[in-house]
């Protein structure tokens, strides 16, 4: 998928917007920036701090027909909704052990 820049971008009809989780909720960001925060999912946060790259073992990803989301296993969470979906419409996401969609 190419980077728009963009909260809302559409791909093959779908619209996927996409969201990062900040200060005890759902935060619109462009799809650049919840790219960039998926990237330092993949490697361990402690670690991180020490300039160190490990994979991490916490992170987790789960999907369903609403959303597709993602954690550090820590303190950094992305959702994106298909759909043009809010973060609060994804009931099959919220069900899931552990996500915080509302």
């Amino acid at each position: 998928m190419t980077t728009e820049g963009t909260h809302r971008v559409i791909v093959r009809g779908v619209a996927l917007r996409f969201f990062l989780y900040v200060d005890g909720g759902w935060a619109p960001v462009t799809d650049t920036e919840f790219h960039a925060a998926y990237e330092r999912s993949m490697f361990d946060p402690v670690a991180l701090r020490y300039d160190v790259l490990c994979p991490n073992r916490r992170r987790v990803e789960h999907n369903t027909v609403e959303g597709w989301f993602w954690s550090d296993g820590s303190a950094a969470s992305g959702l994106i909704t298909f759909d043009d979906r809010s973060p609060g419409e994804c009931a099959g996401l919220a069900g899931i052990e552990g996500i915080r969609v509302a």
